[in-house]
Parts: C-alpha cells; sequence; structure tokens
C-alpha cells in the first residue's frame, strides 16, 4: 500500500518535471531492466545503455503517463523492442527474413518470461532487503553468491548450527510475506 502511494505521489512529482521523481522510477526500475535487457542482448554494457535511453525516452514523455503501472508497461516495451533492433542489427547479415520471422515468434514467450523474472527478482530483493540483518546477510550469502553453509559460518565467525537456523528463518519470513501472493502461483 505504502509503495502504492508513493508511485501515485511520484507520478504526479513527474509530471511536474521534478528530478526527484525521475529519479525515484529510476531506481526503482533500473535493475530489473539491465537484468531483462541483458537476457535478451548478452551483453552488459549494452543493455545499460539500451535501459539509459528508455529513461531518456520516459523523461520526454512523462506528461503522458496515468499509472505506475503505464510507466513500467513504457519501459519494459521500449526496452524489449530497443533489444529487439540490436539483435536484428546483429544478424541481419546472417539470416534471412524468414529466419529473423521465426525468431521474432519465438522470442515473444522469452521475452515474457524474461520480464516476469526480472519483476519478481526485484520484489524478492526488496523483501530480502527488509529482513533482520543477520538472516539477508546468510541468505544473500548463500543464493546469490553462492556460498556453502560452513563457508558462511568461517566467513562470519558463527556456528554452521547458526547459519542453519538463520537462514531457516529467513525464507520462512520470505514465505509468509508472499503467502498468498501470486508470485508463489
Amino acid at each position: 500500500m505504502y509503495q502504492e502511494a508513493t508511485c501515485t505521489t511520484m507520478l504526479t512529482e513527474l509530471k511536474s518535471e521534478n528530478p526527484k521523481a525521475f529519479a525515484f522510477f529510476f531506481d526503482l526500475h533500473y535493475n530489473p531492466l539491465c537484468y531483462f535487457a541483458e537476457r535478451l542482448v548478452r551483453d552488459q554494457q549494452v543493455a545499460e545503455d539500451i535501459v539509459e535511453e528508455t529513461f531518456m525516452k520516459l523523461w520526454d514523455k512523462r506528461s503522458d503517463f496515468e499509472s505506475e503501472h503505464g510507466i513500467k508497461a513504457f519501459l519494459y516495451i521500449t526496452t524489449r523492442n530497443a533489444c529487439i533492433n540490436i539483435i536484428k542489427q546483429s544478424q541481419r547479415d546472417t539470416l534471412s527474413q524468414a529466419e529473423m520471422l521465426y525468431l521474432a515468434e519465438k522470442k515473444e514467450g522469452f521475452v515474457l518470461n524474461e520480464m516476469i523474472r526480472a519483476e519478481v527478482l526485484r520484489v524478492i530483493g526488496q523483501e530480502l532487503n527488509r529482513l533482520p540483518v543477520q538472516c539477508r546477510t546468510i541468505l544473500k550469502m548463500s543464493y546469490v553468491k553462492g556460498l556453502k553453509n560452513h563457508e558462511i559460518a568461517d566467513k562470519l565467525e558463527i556456528s554452521v548450527h547458526t547459519v542453519r537456523n538463520q537462514k531457516a528463518r529467513g525464507l520462512q519470513l520470505l514465505r509468509t510475506k508472499f503467502e498468498g501472493s501470486h508470485l508463489l502461483g
């Protein structure tokens, strides 16, 4: 609820050309969009360039949006289209038109899956950052950095038993947060 109210306020401020409102939407969507674009173009720098250009287009069209959902849709569609243009440009010399059409049809499902994945990771990341410090640290070390329980225990100078307990506690808190949510499907 709080984020919806904040988004509504920031949308109004964005229309009034408030740079802080633009920064709010940039901070909210930049990382998921970069992840999404990188999964499509397979080049981090190109993905970041595409996302930055997308945000410039958002600023140019800031007065056209009526909801945060509209902004998010615009950002993902614009990013997707720019990625497809980059892919087509790089494949133009090697693929025939029929092959390009086939790839475009096949990529629609992939694109949708990557949009969903980026959004789910953003939401999980937000909730992960709200966990108690030790739970958050241990979950990030385990699931983001890929460390084993004994490695985490060594780095944090705690027992493996504590690592297991904090990991279980953190996962239970996340499960409780997402119970009944569309994220668990």
